[in-house]
């Protein structure tokens, strides 16, 4: 199987749910549902916002003497720059007291790598000292990120021979009794017993566990045999600890720094500054997500300091460092430059309908591997000097023969790919992204527009591939599609079909009244929810609480369905009523029907027709369960007439 290329998906998971919500709903009017299609994928105000693409650089490395800090890493390690400043901020080779710290960088960053490393090499010269005690403790916000650092720990402890010394225990509610007494490649100590009367050098645990730890005098052995050698604590996940959560562990670690001081003795070598800092001598460090584009790093700081007690300084933030693009364009092999020639940006933009048409030729794009895509991607860059008419698929074979390596060599050659690079080093939408880099003409058709942008998703497309190929060394591709949730729709009382978010405020057409859209799940006929009025058989189209009282099964909501075509029959139809939102008397036209009266809505006074009730008429096509003739559940039951989008039901 191939390595996922999230442009495509994204397109793939917008036609899906779009596809879904239509059969879902599937009403019958045409109008009705031609409108909420719409309404779902208008690109401004509809559901989905996006895809929105950035292409991440690779970290960069470490440069000068990295190394002078620590006395042990892995032998096959080299550390990106950010975590080499963390090495020297966390190590206690040259400091009595490692530093405090935040570690602010993205996915795949190795943050855990950042304090992880600082930490056993600090433990193995701690432990050549005759140290006892815990020296670590490594909080996670659940069991479920414990368990996978348990799991990398084990595995990094068991292989390194330098490490033998170390011991490492998960102390989590998921192991109550019992468990390993020794660190193993099967995982870490887990006996609790063990751990209480001898604490392990680092110990991995959640904020509850802790609590627990802190809690219980029969653990207090714990704490007074890491009062001197505990210098450690770590947060992970910094950016989850927010609300009560983040005041309780606020509160905790002023009592694990309390529980800690109580144990201090004569021979304690502390310091004023010890005694002042709310952790004594333990030093805070925390991992987070990335800080946003041009964010502020005041508002973390103030933070690491409230959750922490501790003073952070600008300094203690480490962000991640990359390499520039022009560092990373310049790093390239030469051999095909002679070979292949890039194509400028207007002979793309004239050559893109026919690589669109291979893409979509049977078998394709969906059925095609990554490889050919990303050789379909590269044959629209580059062509061979002098043969020019040669055939797309034996080009495409060529191309496809290449090494991966040899591929990302070429794409960086090509202007439109360093532009591609330049114009989406930071979050853009795809529309935007294809408008700048390949400009559409004044008046173009759908479909123009959509080859435009689905090529653009296939130039992603082959990054993500020789990304998933390569490596870290490779541009990583990030792609955002968002959704909301399909739920409090309102629909406008007139003729025409109109939808509206009820939570995006007062809709742009300020004279028309409102109300939640209804729908029959029985015959899938639509229409607008309102109740009866307190007193009278008025209807209150202003109660803003329609929704609730229609979930709550309120006895006067009433479910009023659309009825234009019934309206033009030229006879009385069961049910029939007209709706006139601004009138104030009654009416009874040529068909017998009658007005229902909104009582305070604004909007045009031309009266609505709608059914109060489902009968034949009302139901051109028949109705499982319902004899012909008869009415099927009538609209004030809730579950007969659910609100269209109610979210429960469908999309969350």
């Amino acid at each position: 199987m191939g390595a996922l290329l999230p442009t495509l998906q994204a397109n793939r998971l917008r036609e899906g749910l779009t596809d879904y919500l239509a059969t879902t709903f599937a009403l019958t009017d045409p109008d009705a549902q031609g409108a909420l299609t719409d309404f779902i994928g208008h690109p401004v105000s509809g559901m989905f916002k996006g895809p929105y693409a950035r292409l991440r650089l690779p970290f960069a490395p470490a440069q000068g003497n990295w190394g002078m800090h620590l006395d042990w890493w892995p032998e096959w390690f080299t550390p990106y720059g950010h975590q080499a400043e963390a090495f020297k901020r966390l190590s206690t080779k040259f400091q009595p007291r490692p530093l405090p710290t935040l570690v602010t960088t993205g996915t795949g960053s190795g943050k855990t790598e950042s304090f992880l490393y600082p930490i056993l090499d600090h433990v193995m010269r701690a432990n050549a000292a005759g140290v006892t005690g815990m020296k670590a403790l490594l909080i996670y916000p659940m069991n479920a990120l414990a368990n996978d650092q348990e799991q990398r720990l084990a595995k990094l402890i068991t292989e390194d021979p330098r490490l033998a010394g170390v011991s490492a225990g998960l102390y989590t509610g998921e192991q109550s009794s019992g468990g390993r007494t020794m660190l193993s490649a099967a995982g870490l100590i887990t006996d609790r017993r063990l751990m209480h009367d001898a604490p392990p050098d680092i110990l991995l645990t959640n904020y509850k566990m802790l609590d627990h730890l802190l809690l219980r005098p029969d653990r207090a052995e714990m704490w007074r045999q890491s009062a001197d050698s505990l210098h450690y604590v770590v947060l992970d996940e910094f950016h989850t600890y927010d609300g009560a959560q983040g005041t309780d562990v606020a509160m905790l670690l002023r009592r694990l720094g309390l529980t800690v001081k109580a144990h201090w003795t004569d021979a304690s070598a502390v310091t004023e500054a010890d005694r002042a800092r709310p952790l004594g001598k333990i030093t805070p460090v925390a991992t987070s997500a990335t800080l946003g584009s041009g964010e502020e790093p005041t508002a973390m700081l103030e933070f690491a300091h409230t959750v922490f007690g501790d003073v952070f300084p600008r300094d203690t933030l480490i962000g991640e460092t990359r390499r520039t693009a022009e560092e990373w364009l310049g790093d390239r092999g030469t051999e095909l430059d002679g070979v292949y020639r890039p194509r400028t940006r207007p002979e793309v933009a004239a050559a893109i309908k026919e690589f669109e048409q291979y893409g979509n030729a049977p078998g394709g794009p969906s059925k095609r591997s990554n490889a050919e895509l990303t050789a379909l991607a590269l044959a629209s860059l580059f062509e061979r000097p002098g043969e020019t008419d040669i055939e797309l698929k034996r080009q495409i074979r060529e191309l496809r023969r290449l090494e991966p390596a040899e591929q990302i060599d070429l794409l960086k050659r090509s202007p439109v790919f360093r532009e591609l690079l330049a114009h989406a080093q930071h979050a853009i939408p795809l529309a935007a992204l294809t408008d700048l880099l390949i400009p559409g003409p004044e008046r173009e058709t759908l479909r123009d527009r959509d080859i435009r942008r689905k090529y653009i998703d296939l130039l992603l497309a082959a990054l993500s591939h020789l990304r998933a190929e390569i490596g870290r060394s490779a541009l990583n591709v990030d792609v955002h599609l968002w959704f909301r949730e399909l739920s409090r729709i309102d629909r406008a009382v007139g003729a025409a079909t109109r939808y509206h978010w009820a939570d995006d405020g007062a809709p742009a057409d300020h004279g028309t009244t409102y109300l939640p859209a209804v729908f029959c799940r029985h015959c899938g006929r639509s229409g607008w929810g309102c109740r009866l009025a307190p007193t009278g058989h008025t209807l209150d189209v202003t109660d803003e609480e329609i929704r609730r009282y229609h979930a709550s099964g309120g006895p006067r909501f009433r479910a009023l369905i659309s009825a234009t075509a019934e309206s033009h029959l030229g006879k009385a139809v069961e049910g029939l009523r007209w709706l006139r939102v601004a009138g104030s008397r009654d009416h009874r036209g040529d068909t017998g029907s009658r007005e229902c009266r909104g009582a305070g809505g604004t909007g045009a006074a031309d009266p609505v027709p709608v059914g109060t009730g489902c009968g034949r008429e009302l139901h051109p096509r028949p109705v499982p369960g319902v004899r012909r003739g008869r009415r099927h559940p009538i609209p004030r039951q809730r579950r007969g007439h659910p609100a269209l989008g109610g979210a429960v039901e469908h999309v969350r």
